[in-house]
């Protein structure tokens, strides 16, 4: 029962509710537009004026504390469609609570939002006590697209918020834009409330690049302000994320009147020349870059240009196809057209589809006028670049340098002809690896042992002294000699070490040591060899040796002779082997290692001296044998049958040392 009284109620309330709103007045204010009827004050902002807000539905829900709900129908989605989707733009019903901003003096309020199939959207305002202070914002998910275009009668027309036939603007008359910008709708549409009280004006739906609310701004909408055109676009122009396109093109003589979306599949903005009545567009011809029918200068006026006028104008406004503004072209005219032409290009300016060009230099440029709108007028022109070896046609006809090493080119990415340094390869012009030449237009890797500093010749390397190189890495490296042999940093070869005379390298110690000659060996210090002591054969006379010193027979003498009897070979079996010695300084042995190692060989002339002196000794030794066998003959038996003796050897060694010199003689039975 208490149920059945309480829905009752409900009903009432909402239908006293319903009722109640005929009665709805509008406020626009800088904070947005003030709705109020006999419930609530509400504002709204971007939601569109007039009926597009009086005729919301509002509606209070009560509850049994004391609080009540509060219901808005019928709001226009500006998120819906607001780009095209063939930009890839789309937006989702569920996105929209991320979109609207629901707050009660400043304080966010919580609220849900429920769409409709029809780009509309109701939103549920939870607890509230009282209207006063609620503010609704529709913000929007991204900038929206702009196409830019000018009216070509140059004054702002009446009724704006309406279709133009496409004929009346430019640039082309053919719905080529001069720029396609981003407008940041959520800063403009603030900026033109806050600054003129100008809003949003939502208008019917449509359909073309996909479901969309057509709107305009404007200063044919509501505008409390009274702003005029100029004052208008200085406060929504901020908002616009790309503008350098129109500032190159116009500077400060353009002033958009509408920003708006209509039944297509992109915003656009119109304008007005400020200040200015005569405007010429130049267009590209022959550039792959960019659209025929895009305008990539614009030169304006307040009257006719004569043929010098334009020149410079043309120099001073179409910088984009001039690669430097401070060289001075060789200008010409004549029927054909115009042309420019710089030290490494020509530009040549001929008639597109409205005006026309002087020709003659006592010429003025021609305009199509437009008598309506006192005396203002539009010359068409189009201009073709002709580049010059090292560059191509880039954007905006401007002949652009080509990449690096690159002599002829079509593009950044497509060189044709490389310079003498570089080869081709896939469209780049790219220099050999190092230890390479150019050959037949490709890159050769010299051979081992070579290398080359300019790229065209192959070297043979020539090391420093002292290095030789190794073919395995090309580099130049020390030359490391074999033990026993040294750098001759001359030829740059490895010799045998040079020793002192007298002395040999030893490979075990890696130096020079004296020479030592085996027994029976005697240095020769003009060729460093050890060679065999000369022998002479002496006879000897008897069975005695005896021993006799030799006196120095001459302090100053350098040579020194050494008389060495050897035993004999056979000797009697009962003969003895008495040995004296006479004056012997050392022993046999000893007597050649002592040798002063200055000694040299004997020479020819003194083999005669040597000889006599040898058939004294033998004289000599023939004697005292004589006289021994004498002595003893008395007293030696005699034996029927005697051996057979043979001659002792005498060697005779002739040694040169520099004080004196000692014979030795030594005899065996």
């Amino acid at each position: 029962m208490f149920k059945n009284i309480l829905k009752a109620f409900t009903v009432l309330a909402l239908s006293a509710a319903a009722a109640s709103a005929a009665s709805v007045s509008l406020d626009y204010t800088k904070d947005g537009v003030l709705r109020a009827d006999d419930q609530c004050k509400i504002n709204f902002v971007n939601f569109g004026v007039g009926n597009d807000i009086k005729n919301l539905t509002v509606k209070k829900e009560n509850e049994m504390s004391g609080k009540f709900n509060l219901k808005i129908e019928g709001l226009k989605s500006g998120n819906e469609g607001l780009n095209n989707k063939v930009t890839g733009y789309t937006f989702d019903s569920k996105e929209l609570p991320k979109y609207i901003k629901v707050s009660q003096n400043g304080a966010a309020k919580d609220y849900s939002v429920v769409a409709a199939a029809d780009g509309k959207f109701s939103i549920l305002i939870k607890d509230l006590r009282s209207c006063e202070g609620i503010t609704v914002k529709q913000t929007f998910k991204t900038a929206v697209e702009m196409n830019s275009y000018l009216y070509y009668s140059n004054v702002k027309p009446d009724g704006i918020n309406h279709a133009f036939d496409i004929v009346e603007f430019g640039p082309s008359s053919n719905n080529v834009p001069y720029d396609t910008l981003l407008w940041d709708m959520n800063k403009g549409l603030d900026a033109a409330r806050e600054q003129c009280r100008i809003y949003i004006d939502f208008h019917e739906s449509d359909w073309t690049g996909g479901f969309h609310w057509k709107w305009y701004l404007s200063t044919d909408n509501i505008n409390g302000e009274n702003c005029d055109n100029h004052e208008f676009y200085k406060a929504v122009k901020p908002a616009y994320q790309n503008y350098d396109v129109m500032e190159e093109l116009f500077g400060d003589h353009y002033d958009g009147y509408v920003i708006k979306r209509e039944g297509s599949g992109i915003g656009h903005m119109d304008g007005i020349l400020v200040n200015q009545k005569y405007i010429i567009e130049i267009y590209q011809n022959g550039c792959d870059e960019q659209n025929k029918d895009q305008v990539i200068c614009t030169i304006t006026s307040n009257k006719k240009l004569s043929y010098s006028e334009f020149t410079k104008e043309f120099v001073a406004n179409c910088g984009a196809v001039i690669d430097d503004e401070k060289e001075v072209p060789t200008w010409s005219v004549d029927a054909k057209g115009v042309t420019a032409k710089f030290d490494s290009y020509s530009l040549n300016i001929v008639n597109y589809n409205r005006g026309a060009l002087p020709k003659s230099a006592s010429e003025s440029v021609t305009y199509k006028e437009f008598k309506a709108a006192n005396s203002s007028g539009i010359a068409r022109f189009s201009v073709s670049t002709a580049c010059g070896n090292g560059t191509y046609i880039g954007d905006k006809c401007k002949c652009i340098s080509c990449p690096e090493n690159c002599t002829t080119c079509l593009g950044p990415d497509q060189c044709t002809v490389c310079n003498e340094e570089t080869v081709l390869e896939n469209g780049q012009c790219v220099k050999c690896p190092k230890g390479s030449i150019i050959e037949n237009g490709k890159c050769k890797e010299c051979p081992k042992g070579t290398e080359t500093d300019d790229g065209k010749v192959c070297r043979k390397i020539e090391c420093p002294k002292g290095k030789e190189l190794n073919l395995d890495n090309g580099k130049c490296e020390d030359i490391v000699c074999p033990k026993g042999k040294e750098l001759n940093l001359d030829n740059g070869k490895c010799e045998d070490i040079v020793c002192p005379k007298g002395e040999e390298f030893c490979l075990e110690e890696l130096k020079c040591k004296p020479i030592v000659c085996p027994k029976g060996k005697e240095l020769n210090l003009e060729d460093g060899k050890c060679h065999e002591v000369p022998v002479t054969e002496v006879e000897e006379v008897g069975d005695v040796t005896e021993k006799e010193e030799a006196t120095e027979s001459d302090n100053d003498s350098d040579e020194e002779e050494v008389v060495i009897t050897d035993a004999p070979t056979e000797v009697d079996d009962d003969a003895e082997s008495d040995v004296e010695e006479v004056s012997a300084e050392t022993e046999e042995d000893d007597v050649v290692e002592e040798v002063d190692s200055e000694a040299t060989a004997v020479a020819d002339d003194d083999e005669a001296e040597a000889t006599n002196d040898e058939a004294e000794a033998t004289a000599e030794a023939d004697d005292v044998e004589s006289n021994v066998e004498e002595e003893k003959q008395p007293f030696v038996e005699e034996t029927p049958k005697e051996k057979p003796k043979k001659a002792n050897v005498t060697r005779v060694v002739t040694l040169k040392k520099p004080k004196r010199i000692t014979k030795c003689i030594v005899k065996k039975h």
